[in-house]
């Protein structure tokens, strides 16, 4: 799974800096290295939490089958993507980075 040819959307690549973009299949690359069973929907919900005053990215990574939860913080981002969900879907022959509004 996410191993194919990746694909995102215009309203992604609007919303959600290139950086981010990578960090997000980056972990999913992460969990499979892991040995993590992936659902072929993996939600992304992105956020920022300060610390020490400093904004940080927050990444929160779900998916229901197996039921999966984790957070990840992104501290060398430039650019925060604030209020921003992503689903990025595994069709088998490829995957796509979509925003949740445009399902």
């Amino acid at each position: 799974m996410f191993s194919t040819d990746r694909y995102v959307t215009r309203g992604v690549n609007e919303v959600v800096p290139i950086e981010l973009q990578r960090m997000l299949w980056s972990i999913l690359e992460k969990r499979q290295v892991r040995g993590d069973q992936l659902d072929h929907l993996q939600i992304f919900e992105l956020s920022a939490e300060w610390v020490d005053g400093e904004p940080l990215q927050k990444v929160l990574n779900r998916q229901e089958q197996p039921f999966h939860e984790e957070v990840i913080y992104v501290d060398h981002t430039e650019n925060l993507a604030i209020g921003v969900t992503v689903w990025i879907i595994d069709s088998g022959e490829y995957s796509t980075a979509l925003l949740a509004e445009e399902y």
